[in-house]
């Protein structure tokens, strides 16, 4: 291990586990000797396959959350958790699996990209934190990658279970054969729970409004299967086929004012690679059909008859792909390529009799876009990389998907001043500097500037709600919004000890932000434009304190003001408070054990114009320990939140103009077994 870090071949910034090796593998960061594609624009974070092993394994945003300071979850109910990263969430943030674009289909993000790859697929997460990723539209603050698991040559596979608290049951398998020219990988996995307890004792069925009859429903109930198919007919040539179908049923969602009866998913991609001339094509489908419904709460009582009171059918499609060619030009790597993709989204909707056919009314967002992006050494010490991107984004909703309902509300509220189709074009960059100290340590700064095209539900969203209750309408007239934003940062090493700070400032021109409409028949949730920005910092130390023991620190804070808009409170909504992690490590091969951590500050600074109200500070301890038996079995035991405390995330409670909606604490007392077998 001493002779890893003193070569500088790879940078140790966090630890993690890696079972079946003499030794704990560190996963990068940043590349100190060789600069690489992947942070020659910006500063990337790695989760991997093993970090992730150690966990209960519900959900990928939950395992983030805990594992850096500066992303969030937003808890919903016992799985399905979106994430925030440095205060940016929802489409602010590229998710994408495979590199391939994925969108869920409900409007309140009961199935968020990232819940669209299995725990037990991916083998390892890798996010570009800032304005720096040209090779996707629309990464306004930040872009996430999960990668799925490659077969390998020979035949082998593995078992895999988990048990825990409150009747949590997840297992599965993976299984692959192949030779040096074609390898298949198959795999499923099934997850499911009763609801969670929290930390005074009740479950979480008990804070929302659901029947004494389904306090005690299945809170989630899931299954993914998985087929990657890998070709190379020799070493110049590499075609690549993945394809997975997840169904989530019965998942309870008390943030929510409604559950998943069903979330069903296939995704399909491809990607064929020329190593000679180092050229990639790929391209993919996936569509996602969600059915929602009231039917387990106490507001469907009075319509027995069909069900339910309410309940929302949505559906997502997207498809597309993309060219990509590296090359070198007097010295500079550089790499170009265009791409394009689809979405489609509708959602139909009905409360009590109101027809809200096309709540969102079969809209589309349609891209195409073209990058360049390269490196290059000034000197042996600084090195300068950058990216160029343009877009054209075209988005339009079919007037003719409206139901009776909903027909009529962009008149009512925007009178004939709005189009149904609007087109944006727009150019993106940034700028890096970095600056070598030594072998391991640099210093470096970097500009980027970003934009997002509103999706359909901010533009074309139309939901009229019964009596005195607020509807929901977009705004077809938004504007796309941009993102100035300045990074700067350091990693320093010596001996077997490192620490590696950023912070950044990040001015936004026409940020989407909710707001109460007033000019219509009755008030309504919509969207506005307004200037604003978002400040912070991060900041990680790690270091081996013997052969065996190793010790991971790391804090996250930002801020966030408006600078205009129609406001009385500056503050801006959903800014995560400062949160910290600390965690000691021991690992000598065998056994293996983890002590972690978890604060989070008090959050005053709300934005009291959409009734967001003050969260109270938390700190919770986990323990983890196992032991591998030989290179083939795994056995681990957990337990999360030891001292079963009763806490809420900042993010545990949906936002609106009007009312928060019900908090959903964490879980209490969490203990699990993980039980894995290669074979």
């Amino acid at each position: 291990m001493k002779k890893l870090l003193a070569a500088g071949l790879i940078v140790p910034a966090v630890f993690s586990v890696s079972y079946g090796q003499e030794v704990i593998k560190i996963k990068k960061l940043t590349v100190a000797e060789e600069i690489t594609e992947e942070v020659s624009t910006g500063e990337v974070r790695e989760a991997t396959e093993e970090d992730i092993k150690i966990t209960r394994q519900i959900d990928i945003g939950e395992i983030l959350s805990n594992l850096f300071p500066e992303i969030n979850h937003i808890r919903k109910g016992g799985t399905a958790n979106d994430i925030t990263i440095r205060s940016f969430g929802r489409d602010n943030i590229n998710v994408l699996l495979d590199g391939a674009r994925i969108y869920g289909a409900c409007p309140n993000r009961m199935d968020p990209a990232i819940f669209h790859m299995s725990t037990r697929q991916v083998a390892e997460v890798k996010i570009l934190e800032g304005p720096f990723d040209v090779e996707n539209q629309g990464s306004l603050a930040a872009v996430v990658n999960l990668i799925s698991k490659d077969p390998q040559e020979g035949k082998g596979g593995s078992l895999f279970f988990t048990g825990g608290t409150f009747s949590y049951i997840s297992g599965g398998f993976d299984a692959y054969t192949g030779n040096d020219k074609v390898k298949v990988l198959v795999g499923y996995s099934k997850q499911y729970s009763k609801p969670y307890v929290s930390g005074e004792g009740k479950r979480f069925t008990e804070y929302a409004n659901y029947k004494p009859s389904e306090l005690d429903h299945t809170a989630f109930d899931i299954d993914n299967a998985w087929f990657k198919v890998v070709y190379t007919p020799n070493t110049d040539h590499r075609l690549e086929i993945n394809y997975a179908f997840d169904e989530a049923k019965d998942v309870l969602y008390p943030y929510l004012m409604m559950d998943a009866i069903y979330d069903r998913t296939h995704r399909v991609n491809g990607e064929y690679y020329i190593k000679s001339l180092d050229l990639k094509l790929s391209a993919y489908w996936n569509f996602v059909k969600h059915d929602m419904q009231d039917r387990w709460r106490t507001t469907s009582l009075m319509w027995a008859s069909r069900g339910y009171m309410m309940r929302t059918l949505a559906k997502t499609k997207t498809f597309g792909g993309k060219i990509e060619k590296g090359f070198s030009v007097a010295g500079i790597k550089l790499k170009a390529g265009v791409d394009a993709y689809l979405r489609n989204w509708r959602a139909d909707n009905v409360i009590m009799t109101l027809d809200n056919r096309g709540a969102i009314p079969n809209a589309d967002v349609i891209n195409m876009g073209a990058f360049i992006k390269g490196t290059k050494k000034i000197t042996e010490r600084l090195i300068l990389s950058g990216g160029l991107r343009f877009d054209s984004t075209r988005t339009m909703a079919d007037r003719g998907a409206l139901g009776t309902a909903n027909r009529g509300l962009y008149d009512a509220y925007y009178g004939t001043n709005y189009r149904l189709s609007k087109t944006d074009q727009y150019g993106t960059g940034n700028i890096v500097a970095r600056y070598k100290l030594d072998k391991r340590s640099s210093i470096y700064i970097g500009f980027g500037h970003t934009v997002r095209v509103p999706d359909q539900q901010e533009r074309y969203m139309a939901l009229a709600k019964p009596m005195t209750k607020p509807n929901w309408v977009g705004n077809p007239n938004l504007k796309p919004t941009e993102n100035n934003e300045i990074d700067a940062g350091f990693e320093y090493y010596w001996g077997m000890f490192g620490i590696k700070g950023n912070v950044f400032y990040s001015d936004l021109t026409n940020y989407v932000y909710l707001y109460k409409l007033t000019t219509g028949p009755k008030p309504a949730m919509s969207y506005q434009n307004i200037d604003a920005h978002i400040y912070g910092w991060d900041l990680t130390a790690v270091g081996m304190l013997t052969d065996s023991f190793s010790i991971e620190a790391g804090a996250a804070c930002q801020r966030g003001k408006k600078d205009s808009g129609n406001y009385t409170d500056s503050d801006m909504v959903e800014i995560p408070p400062l949160k910290t992690r600390l965690a000691l490590k021991y690992d000598d091969g065998t056994l293996f054990g983890l002590v972690e951590t978890i604060y989070a500050a008090r959050q005053h600074n709300v934005d009291s114009d959409l009734n967001e109200t003050p969260t109270k500070s938390y700190y919770v301890v986990n323990v983890k320990t196992g032991i591998n038996m030989g290179d083939k079995a795994f056995v681990g035991i957990g337990v999360d939140n030891l001292f079963d405390r009763n806490y809420y995330t900042y993010l545990s409670y949906k936002r609106d103009p009007f009312a928060s909606g019900t908090k959903v604490p964490e879980p209490g007392r969490f203990i699990y077994m993980n039980v894995s077998y290669k074979f």
